[in-house]
């Protein structure tokens, strides 16, 4: 089929032909208008399309940006609430992926005690990081590197100092809070809620801190300077929970279960006591173990004590006096 560019072409040639040829420029002069309104139509049905499509997909952007608007009202309304809800939302999703990578049912203690520290954590910030912004405002590393920049003549510009100022917050931020207060509350508060007594919190710390803090380091320094360069002041925290889902997957992975830290249950005071005339012989629960709990009671049955003697092999003799067996303790 002849394409409109080669109608037009054509139509436009055929003018001064038609002058030589005998052509009715009339008639010439007809088609180009026939075409030409044509192709205005084409186009205007065209641009319909394209005008419709582009509605269309705008639609989503529009709805999300709809949705970060009520955030923003929310954020405005309700900060800390809603800073918290966000954090813990997001920390019990990254928990429960990393626990889908898992063998088990899915541990809800281990979830709560994900979002309640999180909660806990952006409270922290929240309160934290506008003294952290107001003292720390690249003044230190200015000072720090004053000698250095001079003798490259590299002259310090706002935007040197307002990198200058988003690195020392981050650095306040990764080497002041999350030691001292991140690390130690988070070991203490989800040790706490999944049972742990207070040396097995201290001994999952001592194991898991030096590892968790060096990835810690690579995965939240370039993320807290683009926070604190970068993102309006509002929505820094927010921007950190989102980054936050990442984390915790790999906190979680790293030291989410305190199962191996849970203090083993003892036994139950499984203790024979064999009446003597003068004495008492006792064997503690290790020595039982091949019994369970099944057989404890000392009733001086000797069924039940030839049970015993027979499960752990122990030499023994009765007493004529008392009726009792006595086991020589191994």
């Amino acid at each position: 089929m002849m394409s409109l560019q080669s109608f037009f072409l054509l139509s436009l040639l055929a003018s001064p032909v038609a002058s030589f040829g005998g052509f009715d420029p009339a008639l010439i002069h007809h088609s180009v208008s026939t075409a030409t309104s044509a192709a205005e139509s084409l186009i205007h049905h065209h641009s319909h399309v394209v005008a419709s499509s582009s509605a269309a997909a705008s639609s989503p952007l529009d709805a999300a940006q709809s949705l970060l608007n009520g955030y923003k009202n929310q954020l405005a309304a309700h900060p800390l609430q809603t800073k918290m809800m966000t954090g813990a939302t997001l920390a019990m999703c990254g928990d429960a992926i990393a626990q889908s990578k898992e063998e088990g049912p899915y541990d809800t203690t281990r979830a709560a005690s994900f979002g309640t520290f999180d909660m806990a954590y952006r409270a922290l910030q929240h309160a934290s990081f506008p003294w952290i912004v107001e003292h720390c405002k690249g003044q230190f590393l200015t000072a720090a590197l004053a000698g250095i920049l001079a003798s490259t003549h590299i002259s310090i510009t706002p935007d040197i100092t307002q990198n200058f100022a988003a690195m020392e917050q981050t650095l306040a931020s990764q080497l002041g809070i999350v030691p001292f207060l991140y690390y130690p509350v988070f070991f203490g508060l989800t040790g706490f809620m999944q049972g742990l007594t207070v040396s097995g919190s201290v001994e999952r710390a001592q194991e898991k801190f030096l590892p968790l803090m060096q990835r810690n380091l690579l995965f939240w320094i370039p993320v807290q300077f683009v926070q604190f360069g970068f993102v309006e002041e509002s929505l820094q925290i927010p921007f950190l929970s989102v980054c936050g889902l990442g984390w915790t997957f790999i906190l979680s992975i790293m030291a989410g279960s305190t199962k191996n830290y849970q203090d083993q249950p003892e036994d139950k005071v499984n203790v024979v006591v064999l009446p003597m005339e003068d004495e008492q012989v006792i064997f503690q629960p290790s020595h039982l173990d091949a019994l369970g709990a099944a057989v404890v009671a000392a009733t001086g049955q000797p069924e039940e004590l030839g049970m015993i003697e027979e499960e752990l092999a122990i030499p023994s003799q009765r007493n004529q006096t008392s009726g009792a067996f006595a086991y020589e303790q191994p």
